[in-house]
């Protein structure tokens, strides 16, 4: 894991903007160390240091939209059903303007205002490539 240098400004306006979020959000690194994390993030255990990717299960990570927005310089959503939650999550990899290699992640938990087609009754009642049903802006 490289040695990842924020200044304490940065961190500060992170925490200033997202601790009061009812649902965690972290700032990530592009090889997925989680840099910092907001109040709600470190309630469920999100530890700063560790990589995204090695919380949940293995395919959790299926829908990850990080690397297509940080080449394209632009924020991304995904609307999914997540099959080992038992949620529909409104989720947004965001990069950080001046810093090519970090982005801003969270997920909403929207299940009580999803539309019934995103939650998953069979296998083949979805289209998405995973076999989870989703909704995505590239």
């Amino acid at each position: 894991m490289p040695d990842i240098e924020l200044s304490k400004d940065l961190h500060s306006y992170f925490h200033i903007f997202w601790d009061n979020f009812p649902f965690p959000v972290m700032l990530v690194h592009k090889d997925r160390t989680i840099l910092d994390r907001n109040s709600a993030a470190e309630a469920t255990g999100c530890v700063a240091g560790t990589r995204c990717i090695d919380r949940g299960p293995k395919g959790a990570h299926k829908g990850c939209l990080a690397n297509y927005a940080l080449q394209e310089k632009i924020a991304k959503r995904k609307v999914q059903y997540v099959d080992f939650m038992g949620v529909v999550m409104d989720s947004y990899w965001i990069p950080l303007p001046g810093h090519d290699d970090v982005f801003v992640h969270f997920g909403i938990d929207i299940t009580d205002y999803a539309a019934d087609k995103l939650f998953k009754k069979d296998p083949s009642s979805c289209q998405a490539e995973d076999g989870g049903c989703a909704s995505e802006t590239h």
